[in-house]
């Protein structure tokens, strides 16, 4: 997981929610307003992952576009509806969960998470600006937890399920490392820099799938 740094509130979010921020604290059915009454979630979307996300899940880091992914209260909004559901310091972009599984059943990410939640075990990519250095990566593609706050690592692990769980996310890390280090040569090949040089430069750029394990992997260049 990396951190994911919020921007300020667009503007088209807080005149698209305005009288529904004022709604929702009058009506009884205040789910309802979210998934039924707020009809721009699509521009919010498109607006997140581009400028704030490169376009990778909040949690798995997965590549994700507009129609494979939703929109996910990092903390879930029925815990304070008032406040949380148009909280948009509160809100992240997740894949539906099926990206690596062999059916449409959610096996990890938000979908999975769903309303579990504990505030003072989970880690929130919006939140913890050194999330990356409480997770460290196996060659196969596994995630482990370091010694920091290990209970809080393996919390949000198993939480997310983002480890094998009946899920094929560790292979996917595998052959994003495999498929990064024939780039890194092809682009060797044709531009001559040195292939520290150009892996640095890139993965800087931090939008490559599974970019934490990328990074992790090349540590000693970083």
């Amino acid at each position: 997981m990396k951190y994911i740094k919020k921007s300020d509130e667009p503007s088209f979010f807080v005149e698209d929610t305005k009288e529904l921020r004022l709604l929702i604290k009058t009506e009884n059915d205040k789910a309802d307003i979210w998934d039924n009454k707020y009809k721009n979630k699509r521009e919010l979307k498109d607006y997140i992952l581009k400028y704030e996300q490169n376009y990778l899940c909040c949690y798995c880091e997965a590549k994700i576009n507009l129609d494979n992914s939703h929109i996910e209260h990092i903390k879930p909004k029925f815990l304070d509806y008032d406040n949380l559901t148009f909280d948009y310091q509160n809100l992240a972009i997740s894949c539906e969960g099926i990206c690596y599984s062999n059916d449409n059943k959610p096996l990890t990410c938000g979908h999975k998470k769903a309303n579990k939640y504990d505030e003072n075990l989970f880690l929130n990519p919006l939140e913890v600006e050194n999330i990356r250095e409480y997770f460290i990566y196996t060659d196969n593609g596994q995630i482990g937890s370091s010694n920091l706050e290990e209970n809080k690592a393996k919390y949000t692990l198993k939480l997310l399920r983002l480890n094998t769980f009946n899920n094929y996310l560790p292979e996917a890390r595998q052959k994003a490392l495999t498929a990064f280090k024939n780039a890194l040569n092809k682009n060797h090949i044709k531009t001559k820099k040195p292939l520290k040089e150009l892996a640095k430069i890139i993965l800087n750029k931090e939008n490559l799938a599974f970019i934490s394990f990328l990074r992790f992997k090349y540590k000693n260049l970083l």
